[in-house]
């Protein structure tokens, strides 16, 4: 089970320098040398700052296809959004939160790791042991030498 851990949010704005031309990832293009316009990333990955949180992955349940949520990455978790199907949650499991991708079955919803070694949960067995926290709006991955580090 991929565990989530809850941190703190500085809520300043942090600005960055945004290239306004779109990086291809396909058949490069001609470089245009000039920088675009500033953004606030908490502005970005907090859109609901009194209802978003931000939590690191522990686990490698989410890193298969197609979420590729590595172990160690850092998700920005909104409360207000409604969850609903193929939505990846942050869910409280037996007082434990987890994150995983939220399924609709004919039996009720399930939440499904996006790696196949890790298990389904079925929840409706849990009853009130299984309430989800929020949605998944962002994830942070480092990467190292091209891979998820």
């Amino acid at each position: 089970m991929a565990n989530v851990e809850i941190l703190q949010i500085i809520r300043e704005p942090l600005w960055l320098l945004q290239c306004e031309t779109p990086i291809p990832a396909g058949f490069p293009s001609p470089a245009q040398d000039y920088m675009g316009s500033k953004i606030d990333l908490n502005k970005m990955l907090l859109p609901h700052p009194d209802c978003t949180y931000l939590a690191r992955v522990q686990g490698t349940s989410m890193d298969g296809a197609p979420s590729h949520i590595a172990d160690g990455a850092l998700m920005a978790v909104d409360c207000s959004l409604t969850p609903g199907p193929g939505d990846i949650v942050v869910a409280a499991v037996d007082g434990e939160f987890t994150v995983k991708r939220l399924e609709k079955r004919a039996n009720g919803y399930w939440l499904i790791p996006d790696n196949p070694t890790h298990s389904p949960i079925d929840t409706s067995l849990l009853g009130d042991r299984f309430q989800v926290w929020g949605v998944v709006t962002f994830v942070i991955n480092k990467m190292h030498r091209g891979r998820h580090h």
